[in-house]
């Protein structure tokens, strides 16, 4: 109990810093609190939701500050912290920081940064093993809270009644989409992809489609787009595999299908063919002759480059 007190009473104290006008305090005051973190004297946090609470806000805040050697230690502090927090304050975090992400004010990379250190410290399942109740714990707040903020939209909770919070993965008028939500998407479905629902993969390919289908999006958000794809498809069952290929050819066969469309649907036969060549090669028959109708037949002996959808010559 004194032990607890005693980590109690420092905790406090380095949050209370965490307002100092000199930011070489505040970034000790996180340096401290690292430490606490890693310590196993915090483990009693996981049973104290109010201390949790108040520690999470704490670093949330950080989050925001003007210093960026400030804001890179309190993202330090997330990782620690997240093993600690009950359910319930996992869940209130996870919620927060999602919503920043649709901040017109301040730089929306931070609460996407901090949202892949916490999916990345959290426990996971491993191959070949029943889940532990971390591992579920873990992965029931990412269901309820993350993955229908990612595909959106909800409900908001902060804001005027009725209001709701664009999905992380919709395109933002002014921004456009955003690549840092789809890495976010990637780090859910590499820690969280074997017990990933169905429903929740279909969705996630949806939005993640939705970008692919989008000739306005930049070459930087379609390669991120395909790399999401590529994990997704690992958790797919054969019949949901199946009805993706569907799909996909239902995509090359709209009438009028603009270049810039063609090469995206290339890219991704491309991508799903790389990751799961084993789940591909039945539909290798279907999808072949939408990637090869793409170039002249001299030009079939080429490699095909499949972003740009045209053969890449060898330079002598």
């Amino acid at each position: 109990m004194a032990d607890r007190q005693a980590v109690q009473q420092t905790l406090n104290s380095q949050l209370s810093k965490l307002d100092d006008p000199d930011p070489d305090m505040r970034y000790m005051s996180l340096n401290d609190l690292l430490g606490v973190l890693n310590s196993p004297s915090s483990s009693y946090l996981a049973h104290d939701q109010s201390s949790s609470t108040r520690l999470a806000d704490g670093l949330l805040k950080a989050l925001d500050d003007q210093h960026g050697d400030v804001q890179n230690q309190a993202l330090k502090c997330l990782g620690p912290l997240v093993v600690r927090l009950p359910t319930e304050s996992l869940s209130s975090i996870l919620e927060k920081l999602s919503h920043l992400t649709a901040s017109q004010t301040i730089d929306t990379s931070v609460p996407n940064t901090a949202l892949r250190t916490i999916v990345t410290a959290l426990p996971r399942p491993q191959s070949g093993q029943m889940p532990s109740q971390e591992a579920s714990m873990a992965y029931a707040a990412v269901s309820k809270v993350l993955i229908p903020r990612l595909t959106g939209p909800t409900q908001s909770r902060t804001s005027r009644r009725g209001s709701v919070v664009k999905g992380m993965l919709e395109k933002d008028p002014s921004k456009g989409f955003s690549s840092d939500a789809i890495d976010v998407l990637i780090q859910v479905v590499t820690c969280f992809g074997p017990l990933l629902k169905e429903a929740e993969l279909t969705e996630l390919q949806r939005s993640v489609m939705a970008v692919i289908d989008n000739d306005t999006a930049g070459t930087v958000v379609t390669k991120r787009a395909l790399a999401a794809i590529s994990v997704l498809v690992l958790h797919f069952s054969d019949h949901q595999f199946g009805a993706f290929v569907e799909e996909l050819v239902a995509r090359f066969n709209v009438p009028h299908l603009s270049i810039v469309h063609r090469r995206h649907l290339i890219a991704t036969v491309g991508s799903i063919a790389r990751s799961a060549p084993i789940k591909f090669g039945p539909h290798l028959p279907t999808l072949a002759p939408h990637v090869f109708s793409a170039v002249g037949e001299d030009d079939l002996d080429q490699p095909i480059d499949p972003l740009n959808a045209h053969p890449v010559h060898s330079v002598a």
